[in-house]
């Protein structure tokens, strides 16, 4: 099960989720009382029920569930469309991001609770009222107070993106006084704090963002929830997974010269792999020789053997000869025709493995697009393909195409800084002669490693002496 996403609305509760859904309590929605479970940390209602209260109908069509309410004798009611684990759904023709992903259990789609209120705008839900701070040692408190009815109480679900943001879904509206405060806070931002935004767009979502690198952790009572923050320890790189593409029968793009770019690739990887082991890092390759791996199993490595970097290597093919250079890639949404091509082309290989499951070019609008940026450290991958790439060009004396964005499959599940560099165009002749020669595959390799070491000695941060030494420092509780 893949993981939602969204830049500002991310994937809250749904990293870890449970295989058994347990009972939790009821919602008042649409004049019915209807019984929520709980899926990981996050509460839900299914999308049957949410149908049945409004006296609409829903069907299944492939991924997709349509639900239709009831409207006149002449026009239908407005239509939904929803997809499992994606944040992204269609309200009346118009494309939303949800603030959190809906989640499938036994073929029934269920809506997070937090989502109801901003796609049903009658749904009874508490009214948030103030924002407190306070501080306590290096932890900085944040406090949340809510009216409620009878019977109501807080939802809260919370997640970061990256060690310097945080996002809250609170399932409460805002009262006219709550925006002001947020403001007030952006102007004066305690501690680590540096900045926060309300958007009530589709729900109530606060987006923190900090001075540092930050832990959080979030307690929800009835009528009021506390979110507490505090410096996190430093970290270091020590060990990065190095994935050469293609290899087996999937030569991946080959030159006019007969160059494979499977072969190409895993000679840089290898070379890439010497020095930054001899820089102290420990280095572990997803193929050391010419043999397929699939997309999924290049992902689990980096997972499964606790990487602090991945980083995929690829070398890249355009119909236009002329084409040519270097470049590096995140995981988020394709901005441009050709970051889209370069991802289309990389996944072809995932949509033979899945049997046509995989990503897809077309679609419905805004769902065919699966969770854009699901890498939970898309800041930091954003960072390192930067170091790569500023480092790489220069040293390899090769066109900079610069940084880009694009949905990778190899990507998506890694949680952990991951990038996808493409070396140069074996399309290109004269970059295919390029490719050929060890001493450029030597400098690609130097170039790379370079920028990889950048990354990793700034990617600790910058205490200042703002935590203590001790047990203070040890990560996963906060100070009291």
């Amino acid at each position: 099960m893949k993981p939602g996403s969204s830049r500002t609305a991310v994937v809250f509760g749904l990293l870890c989720l449970a295989t058994v859904l347990a009972p939790a309590r009821t919602v008042d929605f649409a004049g019915a009382r209807l019984e929520t479970v709980l899926q990981g940390r996050t509460e839900c209602v299914p999308l049957s029920s949410v149908a049945a209260a409004m006296s609409g109908r829903f069907w299944r069509v492939a991924d997709r569930f349509v639900m239709v309410l009831s409207g006149d004798s002449v026009t239908p009611g407005p239509e939904y469309v929803f997809r499992a684990d994606s944040i992204h759904a269609l309200c009346g023709g118009r494309r939303v991001k949800l603030p959190a992903a809906p989640v499938m259990h036994n073929d029934r789609l269920y809506l997070p609770v937090v989502a109801l209120a901003g796609l049903f705008p009658s749904t009874r839900v508490p009214e948030l009222e103030a924002l407190e701070t306070s501080r306590q040692g290096d932890t900085v408190v944040f406090a949340f107070r809510a009216r409620c009815r009878p019977g109501e109480k807080m939802t809260g679900l919370g997640d970061s993106k990256s060690s310097l943001e945080y996002h809250l879904v609170i399932g409460a509206r805002p009262d006219p006084g709550f925006g002001p405060q947020v403001a007030m806070l952006s102007l004066t931002p305690p501690g680590l704090l540096k900045s926060v935004v309300l958007d009530t767009g589709a729900g109530t979502v606060l987006s923190f963002s900090f001075k540092q690198p930050a832990a959080q952790r979030l307690s929800v009572l009835s009528d009021r929830m506390e979110l507490r923050v505090w410096p996190r320890p430093e970290r270091t790189i020590k060990r990065i997974v190095l994935d050469p593409g293609h290899g087996g029968d999937s030569p991946g793009a080959v030159g006019r010269r007969g160059t494979q770019e499977k072969v190409v690739v895993l000679d840089v990887a290898r070379r890439l792999k010497k020095k930054l082991e001899r820089q102290g890092f420990e280095v572990i390759l997803t193929r050391d020789s010419d043999e397929f791996v699939s997309l999924a199993d290049r992902s689990r490595t980096g997972n499964g053997c606790k990487a602090d970097l991945f980083i995929s290597i690829h070398a890249n093919a355009s119909p236009n000869r002329a084409a040519c250079g270097f470049e590096t890639y995140f995981l988020s949404e394709a901005k441009t025709d050709w970051e889209r091509a370069v991802a289309a082309r990389e996944n072809a290989s995932f949509e033979v493995e899945d049997s046509g499951t995989g990503p897809s070019a077309g679609g419905d609008v805004g769902l065919i697009l699966a969770d854009l940026a699901q890498n939970e450290y898309l800041l930091e991958s954003s960072e390192l393909a930067a170091r790569i790439q500023e480092k790489t060009v220069p040293h390899a004396r090769i066109k900079d195409r610069g940084v880009r964005q694009a949905n990778f499959y190899v990507l998506r599940n890694n949680f952990l800084p991951a990038v996808l560099v493409e070396v140069g165009f074996l399309s290109n002749a004269s970059e295919e002669k390029l490719l050929r020669q060890p001493d450029h595959r030597e400098r690609l390799a130097e170039g790379i490693s370079r920028g990889i070491a950048e990354f990793a000695r700034v990617y600790r941060p910058k205490t200042n002496g703002a935590t203590s030494g001790g047990k203070d420092k040890k990560a996963g509780s906060p100070r009291s």
